[in-house]
């Protein structure tokens, strides 16, 4: 329950931050972005929390017919594993207006696929 409630602080955090900043997004990999201000070191693991910005190359389906711009992912790295997990996924459209909003609180961690955003930021923080 304890890491529920710091994912959706921190998550809430990541949306207050977003609606009175301007973000430096930084890219990670073709369509990706992290904001590296925004990355926070766990506290049960040898891991981090950050916030991914995705743009979308037709992998994502309209939501109740308004189509997708971008989402805004909150995943958690496992380093001494080399797994990750989804918590919080947003999608946004073409005016920055919020289009829907999924909290996976079941996420459980997966092996991180060579050659995506995840495995570039991963490759980034996490030392051998």
């Amino acid at each position: 329950m304890k890491k529920i409630i710091t994912l959706i602080i921190l998550f809430m955090n990541a949306i207050v931050v977003l609606a009175n900043e301007e973000i430096i997004w930084q890219r990670v990999c073709e369509n990706n972005y992290i904001n590296p201000e925004g990355i926070v070191g766990t506290s049960d693991i040898y891991g981090f929390s950050f916030i991914l910005k995705s743009f979308n190359k037709g992998q994502y389906e309209p939501v109740n017919g308004k189509k997708i711009l971008y989402t805004l992912s909150n995943y958690t790295i496992d380093c001494s594993k080399m797994k990750y997990k989804i918590g919080v996924i947003d999608s946004y459209g073409y005016q920055d207006n919020f289009i829907n909003g999924d909290y996976n609180r079941y996420a459980k961690f997966q092996p991180i696929a060579e050659g995506t955003a995840v495995s570039e930021v991963a490759k980034k923080l996490c030392r051998p």
